[in-house]
């Protein structure tokens, strides 16, 4: 398995003219809280060891407005920040690249703006899911587990926050004799980070395409056979990936692009390949099988 190379010393200048650091802070309620009477007896019933086991209680039971919030969270962080960004650091920001940064900041403002639409409709039902609260839980209800309407508002926010990569001016401030050993360090650090996040970008490829080619893994005259337009629609998003977040300018990467285009389409699906041809056509769905079959032997990928 070949593996992506990066350039002896990938220029910080230009990594910080084509990318950003970007970091999400999402806080909320979530309605959950331990039941230190409940989980003693849990641990007591089945002779257990205390602490090794506990009772989380819904404080509201099975509240539809508070669900719809903790659902679109888990969307906004796996299927938009996660999905169009790359790791970068070990404190949770993700390289987001000028290529993909307005389409990353339309879509964050959209799922702001919804997160907030959201909290609020939660706010005019709150008072009274904990007036019926007590009837859900039973003897497990405790009045002090509730705030104010007010006090939970506060619980809620929704922050993303784009910032510059980092260069190295600081170094200036440092001896000659630490200058050369620090940027040295510096070098290896910010190469190991675009090494990461490139090879982030290879393994969701990888994952992908994997999908498609297991369902394009059927023949002619098999019935109730499906080709999801999820899959297929994740196939075309880190296709284009694969070119907006080529930030090292990987040789192999773009050959895998140019491949991957040419098979499905110059627009993307819209002009080439769709699910529909992909079920009809036999042989274009073991040429399109093939193809990806090709470019998951070059892909690098850690499980492989």
């Amino acid at each position: 398995m070949s593996m992506l190379t990066a350039p002896e010393a990938v220029s910080r200048v230009s990594i910080a003219s084509s990318a950003m650091i970007s970091e999400l802070n999402v806080s909320l309620w979530t309605g959950r809280k331990k039941d230190k009477r409940a989980s003693h007896k849990v641990t007591e019933d089945n002779n257990a060891e205390e602490g090794s086991a506990g009772v989380y209680k819904k404080l509201l039971g099975d509240c539809p407005e508070l669900d719809a919030i903790l659902k679109h969270v888990g969307h906004v962080r796996n299927h938009i920040h996660y999905a169009m960004t790359m790791p970068w650091g070990d404190l949770g920001q993700r390289l987001v690249t000028t290529a993909m940064s307005f389409d990353y900041t339309t879509k964050m403002s959209e799922a702001e703006d919804e997160f907030w639409a959201l909290v609020t409709s939660f706010l005019k039902v709150y008072d009274w899911e904990v007036a019926q609260s007590q009837a859900k839980l039973g003897d497990m209800y405790n009045p002090a587990d509730y705030l104010s309407s007010e006090q939970i508002k506060h619980k809620f926010n929704f922050r993303m926050v784009l910032a510059p990569v980092p260069e190295n001016n600081w170094l200036c401030e440092l001896g000659k004799d630490q200058l050369a050993e620090v940027e040295t360090r510096y070098q290896e650090h910010y190469e190991a980070q675009i090494g990461n996040a490139m090879h982030d970008i290879a393994d969701r490829t990888v994952v992908a395409l994997t999908k498609l080619h297991d369902q394009l893994d059927w023949v002619a005259g098999e019935k109730n056979k499906r080709i999801f337009e999820s899959v297929f629609d994740t196939c075309l998003d880190m296709i284009e990936m694969l070119d907006a977040c080529n930030l090292t300018g990987d040789t192999q990467m773009i050959a895998i692009h140019s491949k991957l285009k040419a098979q499905f389409g110059n627009e993307f699906g819209m002009m080439g390949l769709s699910t529909e041809a992909l079920k009809e056509d036999d042989v274009l769905r073991e040429q399109t099988k093939t193809v990806l079959a090709d470019v998951l032997k070059e892909l690098p990928s850690l499980n492989m």
